[in-house]
């Protein structure tokens, strides 16, 4: 029960900014085509969310106690507080964070996806975008979720895992060789990585690359000998490439 209302109070969050950014523009004056240069600083100020200090405070508070909700295993404690303090102060950029985080190990998709898509408004952060690729691909909406791991590898390309989060987008999309791709990237930052290597000949298979599958599957084996899957792997790829 608590967690369809937390998804609906989010959802009236989010509203709720835009439906302040709609009054905010409508009630601009309409500016001569000569001022409209020297006023857009102005124009740009006044677009932004003014948040008392008082609703700042308090916001602050239901994000501190979220926190200590939060240590003591009470998640839906912790989200009704977290969506509180962002009804009071709708930019709070760690709050909307750590409720998104939330949202995505409940397993409440678009709602993760609602808020890290606003966070990225305000911040390129490359974890953003991995996080909204991750919310997106559950909802099965790979191309988006192929997006969204594309700007995150783009902004930081030092972690393999991301890499290899994409490399699965491309799976669910059938575009393996562009998987291979991904894999090959993460593979260098992780040589040795015995998951990464198993997934590369996996994708290799699916691109009847028979040789090249064989090839990462014995590495696997010389890396780790008694490893059940590479040795049951390498079983079918002798398989498959005697029948092709």
């Amino acid at each position: 029960m608590w967690t369809y209302l937390a998804i609906l109070l989010s959802i009236s969050v989010i509203f709720l900014v835009f439906v302040r950014k709609v009054v905010l523009y409508y009630r601009k004056p309409i500016q001569q085509p000569n001022e409209a240069e020297k006023d857009t600083e102005n124009d740009s100020n006044n677009n932004k969310t003014v948040v008392s200090k008082k609703d700042r405070d308090r916001a602050e508070a239901l994000c501190k106690k979220g926190l200590i909700m939060l240590k003591a295993g009470k998640e839906d404690d912790a989200i009704k507080c977290f969506v509180q303090a962002l009804a009071l102060n709708e930019l709070h950029d760690e709050t909307q964070h750590r409720l998104a985080v939330l949202y995505l190990k409940k397993q409440m998709y678009g709602a993760a996806a609602a808020l890290f898509k606003r966070l990225i408004e305000s911040s390129e952060n490359p974890l953003y975008y991995s996080h909204l690729g991750l919310a997106l691909y559950k909802q099965s909406d790979f191309l988006e979720a192929k997006n969204a791991y594309q700007k995150a590898v783009e902004l930081d390309p030092e972690r393999a895992a991301r890499f290899v989060s994409l490399a699965q987008v491309y799976r669910s999309l059938d575009q393996f060789s562009h998987a291979a791709a991904a894999l090959n990237k993460a593979i260098d930052i992780e040589q040795e990585n015995i998951d990464f290597l198993l997934l590369m000949s996996s994708t290799q298979m699916d691109l009847k690359n028979y040789k090249e599958a064989s090839e990462i599957l014995e590495r696997v084996l010389t890396l780790e000998p008694k490893n059940p899957d590479a040795k049951s792997m390498l079983k079918e790829v002798k398989n498959l490439s005697e029948d092709a």
